[in-house]
């Protein structure tokens, strides 16, 4: 009896669990970005301030710094759950209901973990899935593909973000 309620109790949290926190990243979702990222263990200057690791920005992060792969790991996962935060934040923002694609929400982490919430916030691909029409909580898809497709003119402040946008463009469509 015991065991039942056990099994009961964990198939009610799963759902609860689903249910309240939304969308999570998935494993080669998380590759993708370190593909995109790359890996380096000294602190650099980039746009937004120091960087290390897997482009991990902070307080934390000073001139000089050195970590271990392990650390920059460590940097990576703590990073992820606020990327997953913010871009749960973004869907539950639209003014529709809609069941995106893992595809879908790996590509949106790529572009809040490069962007920033309030640069996807900002940006063309942003505005175009605000107006995305759906009926019987299915999305038109030719608003959802012409949505898509403003992520390939979003948030570009330098060379290498073209490629990456293309990059996040296909995975999204998948």
């Amino acid at each position: 009896m015991v065991f039942i309620k056990k099994i009961v109790f964990a198939f009610v949290f799963c759902l609860i669990s689903t249910f309240s926190f939304g969308y999570t990243i998935s494993h080669s979702g998380k590759q993708f970005i370190k593909n995109q990222e790359k890996c380096i263990l000294t602190a650099y200057w980039d746009s937004n301030g120091y960087s290390i690791g897997w482009g991990h920005h902070g307080s934390d992060v000073k001139k000089n710094m050195r970590i271990s792969k392990a650390q920059a790991n460590k940097y990576f996962n703590e990073d992820i759950k606020q990327i997953e935060t913010s871009a749960n934040r973004i869907i539950k923002s639209l003014p529709y209901k809609y069941k995106f694609s893992q595809g879908f929400f790996d590509g949106l982490c790529s572009l809040v973990y490069n962007a920033g919430e309030g640069g996807v916030m900002k940006s063309e691909f942003y505005k175009r899935l605000k107006n995305c029409r759906v009926k019987h909580g299915q999305i038109n898809s030719n608003d959802l593909n012409f949505s898509i497709a403003g992520v390939k003119t979003s948030r570009i402040s330098c060379k290498g973000h073209i490629s990456r946008r293309y990059d996040e463009h296909k995975l999204m469509l998948s």
